[in-house]
């Protein structure tokens, strides 16, 4: 009899145990603050473009945002293109969840090694940013043809009235690297009214041989109506450069594995007139 009493009590024990619930047991650590973070921001005192970042916070792994790329290396040094001030951003994964940190520098010295290509100035303006918006002196400022065949809407082409028929006519983008990559795009209705802002990068080295001279990619924004209305809407957040000058910027864009003539979308701006 003892001996039932005992089993039951051991039973009852360990059913007990098992219904107790997990998270009570199994605790998050702690969130480290950032007033406690360990690490280092130093520039080069010859060429101050030169910052290198380290972290030495225990048991906390940090990503930098330096504005001009992400690093995920506890150790780095990256280059700061071009003159001006800089919030480096900070987030910082702790054992009890994640934290996030700012540190501000100053950079005076350009990075030599930067945006030699005569292209960048040309898109850009530099620091001081260009503006672009279509070209209306074109038969057709934007539309669809053959990919890797026309080198301009020639199949479904839009004129001044066309693009205001799809409420895009008074659209407008800026590109500058003024401390950064930075690509705004100010829409009158579509996809929303306004302005939007991202971040771009130019490749002229990746081309399509005998039709494209480099490539243009962007991040959280598009150009003027740069979505496929064929593919539900779809944004395109890279284009193919077919001309780039001073007053022309001509663009395609298609999705991934189209093949010679099949559909692109074309884009042709010029400098926006004040």
């Amino acid at each position: 009899m003892k001996k039932a009493i005992l089993y039951s009590f051991i039973g009852f024990f360990v059913l007990a145990v098992a219904c107790d619930p997990i998270e009570d047991r199994d605790e998050l650590g702690r969130k480290v603050p950032a007033s406690e973070f360990d690490y280092s921001i130093t520039q080069d005192p010859e060429n101050d473009y030169l910052v290198t970042l380290e972290n030495n916070t225990p048991d906390v792994l940090f990503s930098w945002d330096y504005a001009w790329g992400v690093t995920t290396k506890q150790k780095a040094t990256v280059r700061m293109l071009v003159p001006g001030t800089y919030t480096i951003k900070i987030t910082a994964t702790t054992d009890g969840g994640i934290v996030f940190d700012e540190y501000e520098i100053t950079v005076n010295d350009s990075d030599p090694e930067a945006f030699q290509e005569p292209e960048w100035e040309m898109l850009t303006n530099m620091a001081e940013g260009k503006s672009w918006a279509w070209d209306l002196s074109l038969p057709g400022a934007a539309g669809n043809g053959g990919y890797a065949g026309c080198f301009a809407p020639c199949w479904w082409v839009l004129d001044a009235s066309g693009l205001e028929e799809q409420g895009v006519l008074n659209d407008y983008m800026t590109f500058d690297l003024n401390g950064g990559r930075n690509l705004r795009r100010v829409a009158e209705s579509l996809p929303e009214p306004g302005a939007v802002t991202g971040s771009f990068d130019l490749n002229m080295t990746e081309n399509v041989p005998d039709w494209s001279v480099g490539t243009l990619t962007t991040k959280n924004v598009t150009v003027p109506f740069g979505w496929d209305i064929n593919n539900n809407n779809s944004p395109f957040y890279t284009y193919h450069i077919l001309k780039i000058t001073d007053t022309e910027l001509h663009l395609a864009a298609s999705q991934p594995g189209v093949g010679a003539w099949g559909e692109a979308w074309f884009y042709m701006f010029a400098p926006k007139e004040d």
